[in-house]
């Protein structure tokens, strides 16, 4: 994602040969355009919306929808609340959003108690440069202590979506830290994890899988992302361009 002049393919080829060195470079680099079109995400992707709406057209329940955008593990912030948004506005009937980091929507969680009636604004903390903060109405049906990674995690059910707050950032790549909260992932229509492919486990369990292009730090929409810095013109910024090697 770095927007600097350096950001491009670079093919370099050693040896003792300089001739054989340069036809093989010029060799390579051509293979490597005119493979460009065949760099494509490995599952179906889409906006938010397009993927929610796949999903809910499937007969299946158990579709995973990655958020890409705002995947922890791979420098994102974890607390983007905007597939959360785009479920409840989706109005699906039946989700889980694993998960948003927000400490203090955790602590009134807990003040409010299981059962309890809690009045939320969740998230747009740590990246307010790529979501705003969501006001949410809600139960808190489920609370933990202690967890390893998230510490003190709340589960809050608002409409239709059961939304996972955590105390600290923690990537659920394991259908056994669904279970751990007592929810089947399975048995809900979509399931939206903070994270880019699907893990193995994940994987293997999830009848579909969808990647939603969200915004986030690690933005997986390459094209739509403002650079200003890159050398021009660049695949895929500029999808017509022409090139050959020098």
């Amino acid at each position: 994602w770095a927007d600097e002049p350096r950001a491009s393919a670079t093919i370099i080829v050693t040896g003792f040969d300089e001739l054989v060195c340069w036809q093989e470079a010029r060799r390579l680099g051509q293979l490597y355009w005119d493979a460009r079109h065949q760099f494509a995400f490995g599952v179906p992707a889409g906006t938010a919306d397009e993927c929610i709406q796949q999903a809910l057209a499937a007969p299946e329940d158990g579709i995973f929808i990655s958020d890409s955008g705002d995947n922890p593990t791979a420098g994102g912030a974890g607390d983007i609340p905007y597939m959360t948004e785009r479920l409840l506005a989706n109005g699906v009937p039946s989700a889980i959003v694993a998960s948003i980091v927000d400490p203090g929507a955790v602590i009134r969680c807990i003040i409010a108690g299981l059962g309890g009636a809690v009045a939320l604004s969740i998230g747009g903390n740590l990246d307010p440069l790529h979501g705003e903060r969501l006001s949410i109405r809600g139960q808190v049906i489920r609370l933990k202590e202690d967890d390893p990674v998230g510490g003190n995690i709340a589960v809050v059910q608002v409409d239709g979506v059961k939304v996972i707050l955590t105390e600290r950032r923690k990537p659920f790549h394991y259908i056994s830290d669904f279970d751990q909260l007592d929810l089947d992932a399975l048995a809900h229509k979509i399931v939206a994890v903070k994270v880019g492919y699907l893990v193995p486990d994940l994987k293997a369990a999830a009848r579909r899988a969808f990647m939603a292009l969200t915004p986030g730090a690690v933005n997986q929409d390459i094209p739509a992302l403002n650079y200003r810095r890159v050398n021009r013109p660049l695949y895929p910024l500029d999808p017509a361009m022409e090139w050959q090697p020098g």
